[in-house]
């Protein structure tokens, strides 16, 4: 059935996008993880043809074996050393691409390092050995006959000096030689310039402009003018900066596929629901168009970030990057878009056989005699869950003091799989069955992971 139902979503995905696509990334840095097998009926019941995995591994690539959804996997950085010699890159084409090909996925495009030179969001992990990694790789990808698999390295926008004017852009000198030689391996392979945007966080921190700027819709007026380009939106003026960078390099005809674009839902100014969904409805509504921006008209293909909210991301610029999560952890949608590009104003379909734990929470029975032993303890639970919610701006900011170290703790509480003895918390913390939810901000129940439900069925799987 889900081969048949794969078949029809993608004939219908040519049919609606004739030349250009809208995928979308998935990471798995959560406590309790979605079954691999209900993301991929996710993807084929919204209609989503495409899959980025921050990941190369086969066990999970495996999984979409005979669905048609065209894959990118990912080759870190900080494993550049898997495939550094001609003999390593060979061995690990042939174990993360070949083997899944032949089982029937659909890998269809290879990054090799995320954001390689980043001097910002990934700073810590930056290597130099991306652009020689990526020449073995290709040249193990075309010795094995699998030409056809695109391979390309994802940039941020940090890969470039500082300017507001698109026109004015170019690449930062210390990483200049080594964008122009990848530009050189781009540009011989055909392979596209993979770019990663944020416009909430490129208006407020690098730019400094109305957050009305970032919408399709903006309702500000403000506008940015470059010679005989007009700019009214972010994203825009964002690949166009790049686009010039790119020509000035010498390839005006290069193509720019959006790796990963999205909007957070928690945990920084103007990330809601409601922008959320605004923006996504503006953004898709251009990409659908397929008019494509002032200096670089046509088709844009797009990977949207991301599938779910990842609680164990290591947030180095925030909390807020834990959520930039269409889905919440649990598979319920958080608000509407419309993957197929038809702007219907709807959900996407809900993630089938959730298994949710208890309706239990671990709250703070209001002992202040220590607030130093009070303290101590919210702490510990936020250094090691989720407390994004209650960061400044956040959908739990407004809680009294005593609800928010109740939410530390059940945070903590539900990550721990709701283990009794770990609510605890030195004789502060109770279980209860009543919600403490109130208004905007949610005391969250887990779900119940793949191992806990293979557990419980009585059977070992490999994830």
């Amino acid at each position: 059935m889900r081969f048949i139902i794969g078949i029809y979503f993608i004939i219908l995905c040519m049919a609606i996008r004739v030349n250009s696509f809208v995928g979308i990334t998935w990471g798995r840095m959560q406590s309790q993880q979605l079954v691999p097998s209900m993301v991929v009926d996710l993807l084929l019941q919204n209609q989503i043809p495409a899959l980025r995995l921050r990941t190369s591994g086969s066990d999970i690539s495996e999984i979409f074996s005979g669905t048609n959804i065209s894959l990118a996997i990912t080759l870190v950085n900080n494993y550049m050393w898997q495939a550094n010699r001609t003999d390593l890159a060979y061995t690990w084409v042939n174990d993360r691409v070949k083997n899944p090909i032949n089982k029937g996925v659909n890998i269809v495009y290879l990054t090799v390092g995320t954001e390689p030179f980043s001097n910002t969001f990934m700073k810590e992990a930056r290597t130099d050995q991306v652009v020689n990694v990526i020449k073995l790789i290709r040249q193990a990808l075309d010795d094995m006959g699998l030409g056809y698999v695109k391979t390309t390295t994802s940039h941020g926008m940090d890969v470039l000096k500082l300017t507001k004017i698109p026109s004015e852009a170019d690449f930062r000198d210390d990483i200049k030689q080594q964008m122009l030689e990848s530009l050189e391996f781009y540009n011989q392979t055909g392979a596209p310039f993979d770019l990663i945007m944020f416009p909430i966080h490129y208006i407020k921190e690098v730019l400094n402009y109305t957050m009305e700027f970032a919408y399709f819709d903006n309702k500000s007026g403000f506008k940015i003018q470059d010679g005989k380009f007009t700019y009214t939106n972010v994203v825009e003026l964002m690949i166009d900066s790049v686009a010039w960078a790119i020509r000035k390099a010498g390839y005006p005809n290069m193509k720019i596929m959006i790796g990963q674009i999205g909007w957070p839902t928690d945990g920084y100014p103007h990330a809601n629901i409601e922008n959320a969904e605004r923006f996504h409805k503006g953004f898709l509504k251009f990409i659908a168009s397929n008019k494509g921006t002032p200096l670089k008209p046509g088709p844009i293909d797009v990977f949207l970030h991301s599938l779910s909210d990842e609680n164990q991301f290591r947030a180095i610029f925030g909390a807020f990057q834990r959520h930039w999560g269409i889905y919440e952890a649990d598979g319920n949608p958080k608000y509407k878009i419309d993957f197929s590009l038809q702007d219907r104003d709807t959900y996407p379909t809900q993630a089938k056989g959730i298994v949710k734990m208890p309706n239990r929470w671990c709250v703070f029975n209001g002992n202040r005699e220590d607030m130093d032993l009070v303290n101590k303890n919210y702490n510990f639970a936020c250094n090691i869950a989720d407390c994004t919610s209650l960061e400044k701006g956040g959908s739990c900011d407004g809680l009294s003091d005593d609800s928010k170290i109740s939410y530390a703790f059940n945070v903590f509480f539900q990550k721990h799989k709701q283990q009794v003895e770990l609510c605890d918390f030195d004789g502060l913390g109770e279980i209860r069955a009543d919600n403490p939810s109130t208004g905007n901000c949610e005391f969250p129940v887990e779900i119940l992971t793949f191992q806990d439900q293979a557990v419980k069925d009585g059977m070992i799987l490999r994830i």
